[in-house]
């Protein structure tokens, strides 16, 4: 048994669904074939006794009252108690014949050695069944003693005439229901195989497709089920890891491209400090320099890569506690200063509040728009912060008065290694947007963003208050 379940559990859907729909099929043809057995019989048999039962209560009332009364006794009167078609018998102790109804129904001789010793479950027990040429007959018999004489009355009645007929109707069902169970099989394994094409399909798919190369889509069934939606599931699938798989050979090119520019710096300088800087103190200090700048741009590139990996992997923790605002933005400031000391960041209004946030990603958020404003804002050297309470909002605005966004990339600035074309130079990767944004909308602070081109740019953090 366990091996059958277990191949039936390795066989395919299709095959699975066939056995399960002819199994089934199979059980509802038994009990439609056992409700017409046991109906038909039941309908044979249970008039049959009702008549023979009926027959002998009359019968023992007429005999009762013959004991009493000899002169109630009438030539005919036997036949009168008894219903249409059972046939009584009286026969002494002796075998001798007193009373026949029908002298020409079945014999006793004939009943007894005709007697079925596993009559059908429908059956009276307290009768007896013999089945003669193509009948079967009832037979029920009781014990009656007139004036000192022991007779015994035997009543018969016929149950069914048509026993070879019943039999030939019992074997052409089973014929029809093999006929019948090999119809389904075939139907159910032609209607799974159909239905279940769409799936062979999705799984000829699944196994062609290789890293880059999903361009085959399932065509859509028009019938509107749930194969239907599968398929259209399946090439939304194919769709989205098509997209992402884009997104990520777009992010390792642009990535590349990204370190490729301090990387070529530093190479360079390397180059000119191997040719000329050793004998002259003015290239050797610019050479280090412009190395010691490009290895922090590259530092930084690869720390927002890092995080930006973090961000969808989703493993980047946030752990928010109590802050004061005015102490952020000024430890913020006061940072940033300390690497770029040729700008001026004014804080012209820092109001005291307190926010929920993780300190060291709310700084981060902050050192991003800051440094967002040294890149863009070459000339001015200054940088404004303000820092407003307004109910339980902070409205913390940064402005510089640099190059500014053209209307139509004030949403693409967020987007990953999106940079203005208009500023050369400008060091970075293009990730320190994207990177404040994550944690800007993790925090629940909302950002604005008011460009003029030529003018400068504000973003205003609009963050609610604890």
């Amino acid at each position: 048994m366990n091996i059958i379940l277990q191949k039936f559990r390795n066989a395919e859907i299709s095959t699975k669904i066939t056995l399960t729909y002819t199994a089934c099929f199979i059980l509802l043809l038994m009990i439609i074939n056992a409700v017409m057995y046991f109906g038909v019989f039941y309908a044979l048999y249970r008039p049959a006794s009702r008549s023979i039962k009926f027959s002998m209560q009359n019968v023992k009332k007429l005999m009762e009252n013959i004991a009493q009364d000899t002169h109630a006794f009438k030539v005919g009167s036997i036949h009168e108690p008894l219903v249409a078609g059972v046939v009584l018998r009286v026969i002494d102790d002796y075998g001798n014949i007193l009373i026949d109804s029908d002298a020409h129904y079945l014999s006793n001789e004939d009943f007894n050695k005709n007697i079925l010793e596993n009559p059908s479950i429908l059956a009276d027990e307290d009768m007896e069944v013999a089945e003669f040429k193509s009948a079967l007959v009832y037979r029920a018999k009781t014990d009656f003693t007139f004036e000192g004489e022991h007779v015994t009355l035997y009543f018969f009645r016929t149950i069914t005439s048509e026993k070879f007929l019943l039999d030939n109707l019992e074997n052409m069902l089973l014929l029809l229901d093999l006929f019948a169970i090999i119809f389904a099989v075939a139907v159910g394994h032609f209607t799974s195989r159909k239905v279940l094409k769409p799936i062979e399909t999705m799984t000829e798919h699944a196994q062609n497709i290789a890293f880059g190369k999903m361009d085959g889509r399932i065509e859509i069934p028009p019938a509107n089920d749930e194969l239907t939606e599968l398929a259209k599931t399946f090439n939304d699938m194919l769709d989205r890891i098509q997209g992402g798989i884009d997104a990520q050979l777009d992010f390792v090119v642009k990535a590349t491209h990204a370190l490729l520019n301090p990387a070529a710096a530093i190479f360079g300088s390397n180059g000119t400090l191997k040719r000329h800087g050793f004998n002259d103190k003015k290239i050797f200090d610019e050479m280090t320099d412009a190395i010691s700048d490009s290895v922090g741009n590259m530092d930084d590139i690869l720390k927002n890569l890092l995080f930006i990996t973090r961000i969808d992997r989703n493993c980047q923790k946030i752990n928010k506690v109590k802050l004061n605002s005015a102490q952020l933005v000024k430890r913020a400031a006061e940072l940033k200063k300390i690497v770029v000391p040729n700008y001026n960041f004014e804080i012209i209004q820092n109001d005291d509040a307190e926010i929920f946030g993780d300190e060291d990603l709310m700084l981060q958020m902050l050192e991003k728009f800051l440094d967002n404003a040294v890149k863009y804002n070459p000339k001015n050297k200054k940088i404004t912060v303000s820092s407003k309470v307004d109910g339980d909002k902070i409205y913390l605005s940064i402005a510089d008065s640099g190059v500014g966004i053209a209307p139509e990339n004030l949403e693409k600035i967020f987007e990953r290694f999106f940079r203005i074309g208009a500023v050369e130079d400008v060091e970075g990767g293009g990730l320190g947007l994207t990177i404040a944004r994550w944690i800007a909308d993790n925090h629940g602070i909302k950002i604005e963003v008011a460009s003029e081109l030529g003018k400068g740019s504000t973003f205003t953090l609009v963050i609610p208050a604890a």
